[in-house]
């Protein structure tokens, strides 16, 4: 039997905390001795997060399974501190964490599947849902079969990659919308850190004993909304930002040969990144000059700049512009952890 901590830290999410308390209280919940807890937590918002929150959690949880209650943040600003006064709460009292964004949903069976995880794997560590991005969320909270997948071809990419990994017991990243882990094991996302997700796996792989298996749990999945535009392009850019910084202060890695190579390779291989498109271009052109001369050289280069202009290759290249903006941005200051997202 296991007892959930459920953590969610806001900063004006007026538009969306009704949704996910309703989307909590309508989902099924493990079996347990005592009711499990749900904390939002609020991170000075200048809207009406916290009165909506207190309302909704009044009137959507049933007592006998879920005692409900609204906080303010009185670690630090940002999304750790406010994790941290949840913490400081509940944690001692519950047997795993789990800790979710306001603007997302799950299904109705991912609490249950996120503590069977942890039940049936005594080396399990931290573990996340598995993530779909849609075009729209239902308002209330109810999951169910309209959804219309909204992922990029880098979202399909990413998850393949992960799944791979966590079969493989090396997962590097996990969703931090979505995810759990043993309360025994006192994790908290560390201060100033913006990328508390990044954080907690590398807290869990820097241990060389106990519970240290971090994996993604497929049959757990939450859905989000995909944005568009601007505001796309500005989460984008925070969130590469989040990497390099989390990457700079990540603990050194336990394990052997695979683990260290995978640690080398994703602490260096990003930032080099933007780079491909050109040295590509010069490789192809160089080997087309050898072959064919100047003219096959030029040829080359031109086809490769009609390339550019495909839209498959155009999102390609624009994430590789977002990537190398974001390492440049954050060489001259780092990034907040305090945050505020745009809602619809």
């Amino acid at each position: 039997m296991t007892r959930l901590l459920v953590i969610v830290p806001c900063r004006d999410e007026g538009v969306v905390i009704e949704r996910r308390l309703a989307n909590l209280a309508w989902s099924a919940w493990p079996a347990a001795l005592q009711p499990h807890r749900v904390l939002v937590v609020d991170d000075g918002s200048m809207d009406e997060t916290s009165r909506l929150a207190q309302a909704a959690g009044a009137r959507v949880f049933d007592p006998a399974l879920v005692q409900y209650e609204t906080l303010s943040n009185t670690t630090a600003p940002g999304k750790s501190g406010a994790v941290r006064t949840a913490l400081a709460r509940a944690a001692s009292e519950c047997d795993v964490v789990v800790l979710t964004d306001a603007d997302v949903v799950h299904d109705a069976k991912a609490l249950v599947e996120l503590a069977q995880a942890f039940e049936c794997d005594a080396k399990l560590a931290l573990a996340c849902a598995a993530q779909t991005f849609v075009e729209k969320l239902p308002a209330d909270g109810r999951v169910g079969s309209s959804l219309v997948d909204a992922g990029q071809p880098f979202d399909h990419a990413t998850a393949w990659v992960r799944a791979c990994e966590s079969r493989a017991g090396v997962l590097w990243s996990l969703h931090g919308q979505l995810c759990a882990w043993r309360a025994s094991l006192r994790l908290a996302p560390s201060l100033g850190v913006a990328a508390d997700d990044l954080d907690l796996v590398g807290q869990v792989r820097a241990r060389a004993t106990g519970p240290c298996a971090v994996r993604v749990v497929g049959a757990a999945r939450f859905f989000e909304v995909k944005s568009s535009g601007p505001v796309a392009a500005g989460q984008a850019l925070r969130r590469a930002r989040a990497y390099f910084q989390a990457m700079q202060r990540r603990a050194p890695e336990a394990g052997g040969p695979l683990r260290q190579t995978q640690a080398w390779a994703y602490r260096t291989l990003p930032g080099w990144a933007p780079l491909a498109p050109r040295v590509l271009q010069v490789g192809l052109c160089a080997l087309a000059a050898l072959w064919g001369g100047f003219m096959a050289a030029l040829a080359c280069a031109t086809v490769l700049s009609l390339c550019a202009a495909i839209p498959a290759c155009r999102y390609w290249l624009e994430l590789l512009r977002t990537i190398a903006r974001a390492r440049q941005l954050e060489r001259r200051s780092s990034l907040s952890d305090r945050w505020s997202m745009q809602r619809t």
